[in-house]
């Protein structure tokens, strides 16, 4: 597939290759461009600007509109496509993609709301003198070009988080998708180009370091919505607040699932294993941590080795199938580095599953873990199906384990006690505190973020949509 910039598709002699994770074979090739095409699709964004500038907002609101439409239109096609580059089983994908379409029809409705501004008599305030005769307006403006830069595991979402509220508020996007994922974004691309005026959204491939540093260096560019690595967010981050730029950043997790001795074991263990074994655990929400009570631990491990052992691996395409691949052999290595690195912090494992030999299947594992540990597995974000577990005496000792880590996503709490609960909520470092559930949630109009290493910011359709714009003060003298 072509990159698209204009609303043209732009090659090059220089390509990527896009593997299959089940398979391992090449299923398509993206070009790798140049930093000159790069700058040029910036040119392009940044000329558009006056073109959205044009349109109406009820204009924007239907357009937004129409290319849900197209999306679910064209989802079977968009769910194989992802199902092909991600392993993400098919029941997944199909579920994404109306997600994907949902999120635009949100950014569709909420356009109204961010748009309303406020009158403000200023003979409300004393100072400064003459006041009587002054009033206000508090308005909001599109910030200009956004560049977006998104991750592997959510293409399609990812890809309507970053899109549809910059377009619904009148920027132009650059986006870079993963070069391990891109073949969903960039049909996603088109069908976006279809809609709005050239240059509106340009979708660039290639080298991440060349894409990422011109986006951040370029005037052009007022903005950077990045979702990914905290090395990498927080390396754009500090060079686009030496630029003047605005960025909103969506970085790792390790999320804790604590798990008190009146919790409904068979619940908690459910959670877990989606919150860390779905898609083989490569979500920034997932449950990469278990803070359990000593007196439940038998228990509760128990209940979670039962439901491992109902995990369904096979054929992504298989609608019944549960378990995948990780995204490339890098990934498969660095678990293997990571489960020895446990194994010799006097790590336990209490699972190890069984996986297919070929492509980067990793076996789902649970491992017991003293809480002091210097293991990997519970100081770094672990990308992948491996799930550490510590005991604990009581629930001081639980916040603190909990709040050790560098991240500060989300977190849950399996108990009956809904007090005790939020007691214990309103002490959890985090962005967000789900009680009797599992950390793999999220609700796209509700604010997504963290606190510490895990991101600058909070996206949700609103949010973002705020945070794409820029407020302005107008006042106004009548005497």
């Amino acid at each position: 597939m072509d990159a698209l910039i204009g609303n043209s598709k732009v090659s090059s002699d220089k390509e990527i290759e896009v593997k299959n994770p089940v398979t391992g074979e090449v299923i398509d090739v993206v070009p790798s461009l140049s930093r000159d095409d790069i700058k040029r699709a910036i040119e392009e964004a940044y000329m558009a600007l006056d073109k959205l500038a044009n349109i109406s907002m009820a204009r924007r609101s239907k357009l937004l509109l129409q290319i849900a439409q197209l999306i679910r239109n064209s989802a079977q096609e968009l769910a194989v496509l992802m199902t092909k580059e991600t392993g993400r089983p098919i029941r997944s994908s199909k579920s994404e993609i109306e997600r994907t379409a949902q999120i635009f029809e949100m950014a569709s409705s909420e356009l109204r709301r961010v748009f309303e501004g406020r009158y403000i008599p200023l003979e409300e305030y004393e100072f400064p003198p003459g006041n009587e005769k002054r009033m206000a307006i508090v308005t909001r403006e599109p910030v200009g070009v956004v560049g977006a830069i998104t991750p592997f595991n959510f293409p399609a979402a990812s890809f309507a988080h970053k899109v549809a509220p910059a377009l619904a508020v009148g920027n132009s996007v650059v986006f870079k998708p993963s070069s391990l994922t891109p073949l969903t974004q960039l049909k996603l691309g088109e069908l976006v180009s279809r809609v709005f005026p050239s240059g509106t959204l340009n979708v660039v491939t290639g080298d991440s370091q060349i894409i990422g540093d011109e986006l951040v260096m370029n005037p052009k560019v007022s903005l950077i919505t990045f979702t990914g690595s905290v090395s990498v967010g927080l390396d754009l981050a500090s060079k686009a607040v030496r630029q003047g730029k605005r960025s909103i950043m969506e970085l790792g997790g390790s999320d804790a699932e604590i798990i008190l001795e009146d919790a409904d074991l068979n619940k908690a263990a459910k959670a877990a294993l989606i919150g860390r074994y779905d898609f083989a655990g490569q979500f920034c929400n997932a449950t990469k941590r278990l803070i359990v009570r000593k007196e439940i631990e038998k228990g509760f491990t128990a209940a979670l080795k039962e439901e491992l052992m109902k995990l369904k691996m096979g054929d992504p395409f298989d609608e019944q199938t549960d378990y995948v691949p990780l995204i490339s052999k890098e990934a498969k290595d660095r678990l293997t580095l990571l489960l020895e690195d446990a194994e010799r912090n006097e790590g336990e494992i209490l699972y190890l599953g069984n996986v297919p030999d070929k492509g980067n299947y990793f076996p789902p594992v649970l491992l017991r873990l003293t809480p002091n540990t210097n293991s990997k597995v519970l100081t770094e974000e672990v990308f992948g199906p491996i799930l550490p577990m510590v005991t604990v005496d009581d629930d001081d000792e639980a916040i603190e384990v909990a709040n050790s880590s560098e991240y500060g996503l989300d977190a849950s709490i399996f108990t009956g006690n809904f007090n005790r609960a939020f007691r214990i909520a309103s002490r959890l470092k985090v962005g967000t505190v789900i009680l009797n559930d599992t950390t793999r949630l999220r609700w796209d109009n509700l604010p997504f973020g963290g606190v510490k290493k895990s991101g600058i910011g909070r996206e949700s359709v609103i949010d973002t949509m705020i945070e794409m714009t820029e407020t302005k003060v107008i006042v106004y003298n009548y005497s």
